[in-house]
């Protein structure tokens, strides 16, 4: 997996908005319940302007995230909605090849941290 942060202009300033989590098709094992992606992970720094949509991807909400305090340095991404939401999309999520979050969303979700 790796992991790609993509900057835009945020009230005129440069600013991190998505999160995006890149894998290969079948790397992410959809059998489970909850995916956990460490937070310190290395990242490409990248512009909106490369983000580039030729493969399938599922956008994460807030609401599909989650820490554990068995985890630490990670956050879980919950993935039975993600499998839900493509279904109802006709997508079949094995050919998911990345997942999409707000940083704003992992922000929110780290502060939220009672374990940190």
């Amino acid at each position: 997996m790796k992991i790609a942060v993509f900057y835009d202009y945020f009230e005129g300033e440069m600013a991190p908005l998505w999160y995006v989590i890149n894998f290969r098709k079948g790397e992410l094992d959809w059998n489970k319940d909850i995916a956990y992606i460490p937070i310190a992970a290395p990242f490409q720094r990248q512009g909106a302007e490369d983000f580039s949509s030729d493969s399938m991807g599922i956008t994460v909400t807030l609401a599909d995230l989650t820490v554990s305090e068995d985890k630490p340095g990670k956050f879980g991404i919950r993935l039975d909605p993600l499998r839900r939401r493509a279904t109802e999309n006709m997508q079949d999520y094995w050919d998911a090849e990345f997942l999409m979050l707000q940083v704003a969303d992992l922000e929110e979700l780290l502060q939220m941290n009672p374990w940190r």
